[in-house]
């Protein structure tokens, strides 16, 4: 169950193109710009007044947008602030009840002295631990 064909799977490349060709009905239509302009003079004037329809409505839109938000940005500003001020000052209440227990018991004298026990016990274990055995060889 051989093949002498080392490519039976791949498609020659101008057997693929031609496969991939449009026939002629297929082809979309050719795009007329002469038609285009003439349509396009034809119904410029309704497309002028849209435009300058759309355009002033948009503009009294943003208008109107930034006027409100003019007008609503000083009873709103206040309120925001004082928000996030107690959000913050809460924030700061939440850690410093914890922090505060830790400090206090670093503050109490056995904690310290223990510490400084623990390191000095430390510092001999690996020194203990980094010394060379000394062999001595005798012939």
């Amino acid at each position: 169950m051989r093949s002498d064909r080392h490519n039976d799977d791949l498609f020659a490349e101008a057997r693929l193109r031609r496969a991939l060709r449009l026939e002629a009905s297929e082809l979309p239509p050719r795009i007329d710009l002469a038609a285009i302009v003439a349509r396009a003079r034809a119904e410029r004037p309704a497309f002028a007044v849209a435009a300058l329809v759309s355009r002033v409505l948009a503009g009294v839109a943003a208008a109107g947008l930034v006027g409100l938000t003019a007008m609503a940005l000083p009873t709103v500003a206040p309120a925001l602030a004082s928000d996030l001020f107690a959000g913050g000052i809460e924030t700061l209440t939440r850690v410093a009840i914890p922090v505060s227990a830790l400090l206090s018991l670093a503050a109490q004298p056995t904690v310290p002295i223990a510490a400084i026990a623990a390191l000095a016990v430390a510092i001999a274990y690996e020194y203990a631990q980094r010394r060379e055995r000394v062999l001595e060889v005798t012939s």
